[in-house]
């Protein structure tokens, strides 16, 4: 009766050996495990990258740490899913991605203000073509799953759609701003000043913005919806008159100051200007659905071990369908989540990534 007692007593201590995370780990997946010094070291290149911010300190600051070590979780799932797959994104195909970045988002002489640009938010160029073929291999992975099952949409089932969904389709309201950034609330505290006493905004601009690609055009962002930009910048932005400038708001980029040129307000299209994207939409809605079904497979089956600090209320729920664990498909084909490398306040187009 002693071998046994003997032999069981040692399967207990052997198992949190085999199973049990260690001391500085956030969480393991698949085998790998991420440490809290290493998460928190990719919270830094997304924090700016894609502008998110830890909280300070109690509850919000908990609920951070959860979610972006499932975020990242997911990621490295998705990635092992991609190699899987066998995708492979090629060095060419990251750097003439950013090189567009570059020259659509930083205006003249691009590359230095690029490079510059990379000291001050303290990431390396290699961090960012490394998250640009995150977006591609899960683009791809994406058309992947869904493509053989997504099927097609007949014109008939079109109508009942949009009129199920007229809110989707409604063009939001629209601001034409102007914007200048500067290093301080002091700097920007003085922009206001002078803009509200009668100075010229656009010379302002010229004057004092850090952000080359928009000040070469006096700071004009043209027409922007609140979607595109950062949070506690279209708060203000929307919320200020015709006319009136705005601000100072912080962002990842430094402090910023705007100006209302004009408001189109928000616009109802009917069926028929709309039925291409109606299409589309109902077609990205079944392509997500499996989406969803696959990747939630797939992160049970990864079965993640978070330590409890790190561990999220359902580890095993896909995320959101806004994440960027989520590629948006469309007329153009599935879209990655966009950077922004840019130091203005407009944002990337869809929410920070879930990796």
């Amino acid at each position: 009766m002693l071998i046994p007692l003997v032999i069981a007593g040692l399967a207990f201590l052997i198992v949190p050996l085999v199973v049990g995370l260690p001391g500085d780990a956030a969480f393991r997946v698949d085998g790998t495990v991420v440490t809290k010094d290493q998460l928190h070291n990719r919270v830094k290149v997304l924090g700016a990258l894609y502008g998110i911010r830890e909280p300070v300190g109690g509850t919000e600051l908990e609920q951070f740490r959860r979610d972006v070590a499932k975020a990242v979780a997911v990621g490295m799932i998705l990635d092992n899913a991609a190699a899987d797959h066998q995708i492979v994104i090629a060095d060419k195909s990251a750097r003439d991605t950013l090189n567009k970045m570059i020259d659509e988002q930083m205006g003249s002489d691009g590359q230095r203000a690029f490079t510059d640009l990379l000291g001050k938010l303290g990431v390396s160029e290699n961090d960012v073509l490394d998250e640009i073929k995150r977006q591609q291999r899960t683009a791809r992975l994406f058309q992947d799953v869904t493509g053989p099952t997504a099927g097609t949409v007949a014109d008939d089932q079109l109508p009942a759609y949009y009129d199920s969904h007229k809110a989707d389709f409604l063009v939001p309201e629209q601001r034409h701003l102007r914007n200048t950034v500067v290093a301080t609330k002091e700097q920007a505290d003085q922009v206001v000043q002078r803009a509200s006493s009668g100075t010229d905004f656009a010379a302002l601009v010229n004057e004092t913005s850090l952000d080359e690609a928009t000040r070469s055009k006096q700071g004009d962002l043209g027409l922007v919806a609140a979607p595109q930009l950062e949070s506690e910048y279209a708060k203000a932005a929307f919320a200020a008159a015709v006319g009136s400038v705005f601000g100072p708001v912080q962002t990842r980029f430094g402090w910023n100051v705007g100006q209302v040129v004009e408001s189109k307000p928000a616009v109802q299209p009917p069926y028929e200007q709309v039925k291409d994207q109606v299409r589309d939409a109902l077609r990205s809605e079944r392509a997500l659905a499996v989406w969803r079904k696959w990747l939630a497979e797939r992160i049970k089956a990864a079965d993640v071990e978070y330590a409890d600090d790190y561990r999220p209320a359902d580890p095993d729920a896909p995320p959101p369908d806004d994440s960027a664990a989520v590629p948006q498909p469309g007329a153009n084909g599935v879209q990655p989540p966009s950077l922004s490398i840019s130091p203005s306040s407009i944002s990337p187009s869809s929410v920070p990534p879930s990796r």
